[in-house]
């Protein structure tokens, strides 16, 4: 006889069960789950055992310790849950086999078939206990708005268990706490394994039941990220109609020849704006398309009213600047620190605070600042692109092999970190101490007190045929490598 069911876990069958005719002489400590009740009657219906049942053993087969041990090591090959015999006694050696195999081990009073049908009749009516669970959490699900609402209802059916949507590994949205002595459970949202995910960790007795509700909410949080997808597609649609006809694609800039369209801008003109492009950096097997969810919610967070279109391999907004630029450069370094760079993505941004300059031309250099950028790194202003050239031109570690062939004296320094940066602040600003004193935050003296101990170190910024290579060298340095103290004598 055979009862194919759901699954329930042992322990919480045995509770339900009247086992007052049940001896229990092993249950293993992990949580089991049971969805089927065989009863063996002929040796060729071993053949019949699957994973996560109870397998009974009829009176004329259970003839014996030897029987039983044959027993358990065929329930411990099909991953069976738990082996049930007549009653009688055993040796210590069956028992600590039941052990080892980690198969549950009982002893049953009342008959075999008695016991059988009392454990698939119980077993049906917890799985009817467990789809009514599931019913209704399907029903709550299905009315959520949010996909924050869904994570909510299902971490309180596990016991305000942690559950999360992972995108390319990195959470979009999560609820609940995770248990001690977890296990993790995962049921992928779209077509291919490197899809969005829904994951559950729970405790082990929770597994089986959290499969199932991962199952039912499945199609609800797949159909809220389609709908988030298609609301951005309907806020960008200006933008997406501009890049239309301006010709916005990735590795290239936007083409001059179409002029702006005045019904396609969303913000009056002498507004000033920045343009911001998004680029993933390495764009293989269409990686923009599966990180889009996680891209649009945390751009959604920084910028709640500015709508993100898709371009080749990246995104593009036209960002008002209704505060001062130094909080739109803090809030898109916040943007990409806090999500985007590690899902290889960079940004580039070009602002024009006057309103006046062609979207396309703005979003020419923002694609270009984009380019320099490195994934996780700074927002590449196209203003300031001088040094994220220098070292895309000049490696660091090439860099530091030539400072310390060229200036050596410079490279032993222990204050050789503060020296090269006046020297290159000292660069930027065109000879100008004060300027430079002002960019660096010291006194005009120590200023002056550095850029004499960096000529005495070998770097001498009277050669005008050698400024420049000096600048692009030192520039290039990764200054966290450089010699340093916090307190160089030359500022007393």
């Amino acid at each position: 006889m055979s009862s194919a069911r759901r699954g329930v876990i042992l322990r919480d069958l045995l509770l339900a069960h009247d086992s007052a005719g049940l001896t229990a002489h092993h249950v293993p400590s992990s949580a089991q789950s049971v969805r089927e009740i065989v009863l063996i009657t002929h040796v060729d219906q071993v053949l019949e055992v699957g994973p996560d049942s109870i397998v009974l053993l009829g009176e004329e087969l259970a003839l014996g310790g030897w029987v039983v041990s044959v027993a358990l090591r065929y329930a411990w090959e099909r991953r069976a849950a738990a082996l049930v015999v007549s009653e009688q006694s055993f040796s210590e050696s069956v028992i600590e086999l039941a052990r080892r195999f980690g198969v549950a081990l009982f002893t049953t009073a009342v008959g075999i078939d008695r016991t059988a049908l009392a454990l698939a009749r119980q077993l049906g009516a917890l799985e009817a206990g467990i789809l009514f669970r599931l019913d209704a959490l399907h029903s709550r699900v299905v009315r959520a708005t949010t996909i924050d609402e869904v994570l909510g209802e299902i971490s309180q059916e596990l016991n305000d268990a942690h559950v999360q949507v992972l995108v390319e590994g990195i959470e979009l949205v999560s609820r609940g706490e995770r248990p001690n002595d977890a296990v993790t459970v995962r049921s992928v949202l779209a077509d291919g394994r490197r899809g969005p995910e829904l994951v559950a960790t729970v405790s082990p007795s929770q597994q089986a039941f959290a499969e199932q509700a991962l199952a039912r909410a499945r199609m609800t949080v797949r159909a809220l990220l389609l709908a988030h997808e298609l609301t951005d597609l309907i806020d960008a649609a200006p933008l997406l109609s501009f890049a239309a006809l301006a010709g916005v694609r990735e590795g290239s800039a936007v083409d001059d020849g179409h002029p702006d369209q005045a019904a396609l801008q969303r913000w009056p003109p002498g507004t000033p704006v920045a343009a911001v492009v998004l680029r993933v950096v390495d764009d293989v097997d269409h990686r923009a398309d599966r990180i889009a969810p996680v891209v649009t919610s945390r751009w959604r967070e920084a910028f709640p009213r500015v709508p993100l279109a898709r371009m080749s391999a990246g995104w593009f907004a036209i960002v008002p600047l209704a505060h001062p630029s130094a909080e739109v450069d803090g809030a898109l370094q916040q943007l990409a620190d806090a999500g985007l760079g590690p899902l290889g993505t960079a940004l580039g941004v070009a602002q024009d605070p006057e309103g006046t300059e062609q979207v396309s031309n703005l979003l020419r250099r923002a694609g270009l600042a984009a380019r320099l950028a490195e994934a996780g790194g700074p927002v590449i202003d196209f203003r300031r692109f001088g040094l994220p050239l220098v070292r895309r031109l000049l490696p660091a570690q090439d860099a530091m092999d030539l400072a310390q062939t060229a200036y050596p004296l410079l490279m032993r320094d222990p204050h050789a970190a503060d020296i090269i940066a006046t020297v290159v602040a000292y660069l930027d600003c065109a000879g100008s101490a004060t300027a430079a004193a002002e960019r660096l935050g010291v006194h005009r003296n120590t200023l002056q007190l550095r850029l004499r101990r960096a000529a005495a170190l070998g770097v001498h910024l009277d050669h005008p045929g050698e400024l420049l290579s000096t600048h692009l060298l030192l520039a290039a340095l990764d200054l966290g490598s450089v010699p340093t103290s916090p307190s160089p004598p030359i500022d007393r």
